[in-house]
C-alpha cells in the first residue's frame, strides 16, 4: 500500500481586506484572518507529519497568496516565516525521510522571473526530500519533448507533474501542449502506481481535458486550484484550501486528504480531514428581505438585530471576530438600492468605531433584485442583467453577417474561436479574483 497526504491552496499571506476593521492579530505583524491561516497551516503540518505509515506529502499549488496576476508584491514576511517553520516541523518529525512534492500554482509566483519564493527562501539542498516543480520546468519539458515526472522505485510509485500553465492562452501553446501531454501517459503494467499532480480547473480552461478525464489512465489524480474539498470522479480529488477565504467558499468544505492506494489492485481509500472546523470565528451570509415600501428605520432595525448577535463582553477578539456578508434580496428599486448602500456604510462605520463592543472583523453586503430572476420583467427602476444564452453561436452569426456584408473571405470558425477566447479572457480579467 502507498499512502499519500494531499493538500493545496494554503494561500499563506492572504488578508481579508474588503470591508474589514483596521485591527491586528499581532501588532504590526499580521492581520486576524491572515494569522488564522498561519496557525491552521502549522497545525496541519504538525498533524500530517504524525500520520502513521505515510509515504508522500503532496501540495498541489498556491502555497502563498502573493504574488499573483494582479499583484507583484512578494509574500509578506510572516507568510515566509510560517512556510519555513512548516517545512521544519514536517521534516523534523519525519526525520527527513518522507518526500514533500510541490507543484506551482497561479499564486505565489513571480511571473517573468526565473525564481519563486521557494527558491529565494530555501537554500539548495537544505531539505533533500523537498521536490519542487514550477511552470519553467513544464515549459522546458515541452521544448525537450520529454515527460515531467518523478519516480520512487523503492515505493513503485511515479508522479506526473502538471504545474499551472495557461496552455489555452495562445493557439501555439495549445497545439504544443496537446502534443506533449501524450508524453505524460504512463507505461502499462510495469508494476508502478501512477499519480498525477495538477493545478487547474476545467471551469476556467486551465486543466487539460485528458488530465480531467481518465484518458491517461492514472491511478489517482490530485488536484489544486478549486478551494472546496471535492471528488470530481472516483479517482480525481480536490483537497481544497485549509479555510474558506471568501464568501464564495463559505458553503464549501476545506481540508486535506489521506489517500491509500493498494499496490496490487490500485484500489483507493480516501479519507477526508476537514480543517474548516478548526476555525473559531463566525463566517456567515445573512439574507435580509427588502421591498420598496419598507421604511429606513425598519430596515435599520433588522440590520442592527443581526449585528446584536456579535456584541461581546470585551469587544473585538482577533481569533473569533466574525466575518459577515449581508445579502439584500427582494424587489429592489434604484432608490432602495441607494438607501441600503448609504445605511450599510453608516452602520459599518459605527460598528467599527466601537471595537470595545462589537466582535466583528468584516462586514460587506450585496444587493440582489428579484427582477434578475424574472426573464419577462423589464420594468423601469429595476436592476436588470442581460446575457446571451448561446454566446458562441450568436457571436458566430454576428461575424458571418459582417463578413457577408463586406464580402470578405475568412475562416468563420477560426474567427469565432479567437473572438470567444478573447471575450472569455476579458471576463476573467474583470473578475480580478474579488470577493462577491
Amino acid at each position: 500500500m502507498v499512502r499519500i497526504i494531499q493538500m493545496a491552496d494554503t494561500h499563506l499571506g492572504y488578508r481579508a481586506r474588503r470591508g474589514t476593521v483596521n485591527k491586528w492579530a499581532i501588532q504590526n505583524y499580521s492581520r486576524p484572518f491572515e494569522q488564522e491561516l498561519y496557525d491552521t497551516f502549522l497545525k496541519v503540518m504538525e498533524d500530517v507529519s504524525r500520520v502513521k505509515n505515510l509515504d508522500f506529502l503532496v501540495h498541489c499549488g498556491d502555497m502563498f497568496h502573493h504574488p499573483f496576476l494582479y499583484s507583484s508584491y512578494p509574500p509578506p514576511e510572516p507568510a515566509r516565516r510560517t512556510f519555513k517553520e512548516g517545512l521544519e516541523i514536517f521534516f523534523r518529525n519525519t526525520n527527513g525521510q518522507i518526500p514533500l512534492i510541490y507543484i506551482e500554482g497561479n499564486h505565489g509566483v513571480f511571473r517573468g522571473y526565473e525564481y519563486t519564493p521557494f527558491e529565494s527562501h530555501i537554500k539548495e539542498g537544505e531539505y533533500p526530500n523537498l521536490h519542487y516543480f514550477k511552470e519553467r520546468n513544464l515549459i522546458e519539458a515541452i521544448k525537450e519533448n520529454k515527460s515531467l515526472k518523478l519516480e520512487f522505485p523503492a515505493k513503485n510509485t511515479r508522479f506526473y507533474l502538471f504545474p499551472y500553465f495557461e496552455f489555452k492562452g495562445f493557439e501555439s501553446y495549445k497545439i504544443q501542449y496537446d502534443d506533449w501531454i501524450e508524453k505524460q501517459r504512463p507505461p502499462k503494467n510495469d508494476g508502478f502506481i501512477n499519480i498525477a499532480l495538477a493545478h487547474g480547473s476545467a471551469g476556467d480552461d486551465t486543466l487539460h481535458n485528458k488530465v480531467n478525464s481518465d484518458d491517461l489512465s492514472y491511478d489517482y489524480v490530485a488536484l489544486g486550484h478549486e478551494h472546496g474539498l471535492n471528488a470530481v470522479s472516483k479517482n480525481h480529488f480536490y483537497s481544497g484550501s485549509l479555510l474558506p477565504m471568501n464568501f464564495k467558499e463559505v458553503y464549501e468544505k476545506q481540508g486535506y486528504l489521506i489517500v491509500d492506494i493498494d499496490n496490487k489492485t490500485t484500489k483507493l481509500n480516501v479519507e477526508k480531514v476537514f480543517t474548516n472546523d478548526l476555525s473559531k470565528r463566525t463566517f456567515e451570509i445573512v439574507t435580509i428581505e427588502a421591498n420598496p415600501n419598507q421604511s429606513s428605520i425598519d430596515l435599520q432595525n433588522r440590520i442592527l438585530g443581526e449585528l446584536k448577535k456579535h456584541i461581546k463582553e470585551g469587544g473585538f477578539d482577533p481569533k473569533t471576530a466574525a466575518r459577515l456578508k449581508f445579502n439584500f434580496a427582494g424587489e429592489i428599486t434604484f432608490e432602495k438600492n441607494w438607501q441600503i448602500n448609504e445605511l450599510m456604510s453608516r452602520v459599518r462605520r459605527d460598528c467599527f468605531s466601537e471595537p470595545e463592543k462589537y466582535n466583528i472583523l468584516q462586514l460587506i453586503w450585496k444587493i440582489s433584485d428579484i427582477s434578475e430572476e424574472l426573464e419577462d420583467d423589464i420594468s423601469a427602476g429595476r436592476i436588470q442583467d442581460y446575457i446571451l444564452e448561446k454566446p458562441d453561436a450568436e457571436f458566430k452569426s454576428f461575424v458571418n453577417e459582417k463578413l457577408t456584408e463586406e464580402k470578405s473571405n475568412y475562416n468563420i470558425d477560426k474567427l469565432t474561436q479567437y473572438g470567444m477566447s478573447a471575450l472569455r479572457k476579458a471576463l476573467r480579467t474583470m473578475e480580478r479574483e474579488k470577493e462577491v
